[in-house]
């Protein structure tokens, strides 16, 4: 027998409940189209977390079809996941449904970054700052009992806590690819890149057993293509080996190891799954010079990554902190390297770095072609919060007060001309 809630109203126009909460996971986007490329694991994660006496969650991607107000009453509970590039939809929602009555919980980057933001924004009744898999349950709790807390500091929880998504709850038919994570966190600090500040540099694992039930349970629901959603699928560098033997760092050597070991455990049972599942990822340049791992994905169907070029200068990769990248004839020959073990690259290319000069672009298109890639993405650099990018800067606006805007992630009327209007540049 289901609890049915009784409801509180607090000053504000919020509400405190006890027992059964309906909830809503929101993933908010301003266009929809009907169907969607990778499925937004964040929403089937948070409904395998959401305790079985809220009932079933309803879960809406409006990549697929806009949220529907009217399903929401006094007493649910919405909780939305926002990155930088739909905050202002998420805001609309949280403030939309807050007026409705419902308790409101945002998450995702963009609130772990701004958790003030959501808050004066989006009508949050509370934040929850970095990984949900264990905080949600304990928010909705509170949420029932009405303890409700404005900021929840969920931190990194170790891999063995990370919950399996739900994917029963899947609309049939509408994405094109299923997608696992197997891995957080990534060792870099690429200067235009959050993940390694949110999800941090100490990689964290999950157990290949937990991977491969995910996998095997989208490929029953028809999926034959799955993204590996991994911030960094190469964790473990041959150069992070070395240097540990050379600093005789035994403790560390070890770990590394143990790492690299449960990476090819996992290539080897994807191996063993039908013939016909393809694998993509992403991972770095550094990859290429290490053979043995690069077979390992070739034999287990990891037929393409999204390689992070970016810059084909000395000058351009010292701009965004990726010295361990190649330039010239080298680069050429590492990208063939993924090619020639039957692994598709997406290389990805950043314009607009300070080193960048009228030569940069035909340059960069030069190494793109004769480097075989089989798809390249040319990006302009934008600094979006949380990097050393945006940092930077925000500290060259003299203090200015900024808030998001318009899915850039500030306010446009304090970016340098060239932000504001295409034309200028």
């Amino acid at each position: 027998m289901q609890l049915e809630y009784t409801k509180e109203t607090s000053a504000d126009g919020g509400a405190s409940h006890v027992g059964r909460m309906p909830v809503h996971l929101v993933n908010p986007s301003h266009l929809s189209f009907g169907v969607g490329v990778i499925t937004p694991r964040w929403l089937f994660v948070l409904a395998a977390a959401t305790p079985a006496s809220h009932g079933r969650p309803h879960i809406t991607d409006e990549t697929l079809e806009p949220f529907d107000l009217d399903t929401v009453h006094p007493g649910d509970v919405v909780g939305v996941g926002i990155h930088t590039g739909n905050a202002l939809r998420g805001y609309e929602i949280g403030t939309l449904a807050r007026a409705r009555g419902a308790v409101v919980v945002f998450g995702g980057i963009h609130a772990t970054l701004y958790p003030d933001e959501a808050h004066n924004l989006g009508g949050a009744h509370a934040v929850v700052k970095g990984d949900g898999d264990v905080a949600w349950p304990l928010v909705l709790d509170d949420a029932a009992r009405g303890t409700l807390q404005p900021i929840y500091e969920a931190g990194r929880v170790d891999a063995d806590e990370f919950v399996s998504a739900r994917w029963e709850l899947l609309p049939a038919g509408r994405y094109m690819w299923g997608s696992v994570q197997t891995v957080r966190g990534c060792p870099k600090h690429c200067s235009f890149c959050s993940v390694w500040r949110t999800d941090g540099q100490k990689p964290r694992q999950r157990r290949v057993d937990a991977v491969v039930e995910e996998i095997a349970e989208l490929r029953r629901r028809g999926f034959r293509f799955v993204a590996l959603a991994d911030d960094n699928f190469y964790p473990v560098t041959l150069a992070d080996l070395a240097m540990a033997e050379r600093q005789r760092n035994g403790a560390r050597l070890e770990q590394l190891r143990t790492l690299r070991a449960e990476r090819f455990e996992l290539m080897d049972r994807l191996a063993q799954l039908p013939s016909d599942m393809v694998f993509f990822t992403q991972i770095t340049m550094e990859a290429a010079e290490d053979e043995a791992f690069l077979t390992a994905m070739r034999r287990a169907n990891i037929k393409g990554a999204l390689v992070g070029v970016e810059a084909v200068t000395p000058e351009g990769l010292k701009d965004v902190y990726k010295g361990f990248n190649d330039v010239g004839e080298a680069l050429v020959t590492r990208l063939r390297t993924f090619r020639d073990h039957g692994v598709h690259v997406l290389g990805s290319f950043i314009f607009g770095l300070p080193s960048d000069r009228p030569s940069t672009f035909e340059a960069t298109a030069d190494i793109a072609e004769r480097a075989g890639l089989t798809f390249a993405q040319f990006v302009m650099l934008t600094p979006f919060p949380g990097t050393i990018d945006f940092n930077a800067w925000e500290k060259s606006l003299g203090g200015i007060s900024s808030t998001v805007c318009g899915g850039f992630g500030h306010d446009p009327s304090a970016l340098p001309p060239c932000g504001r209007d295409s034309r200028s540049c």
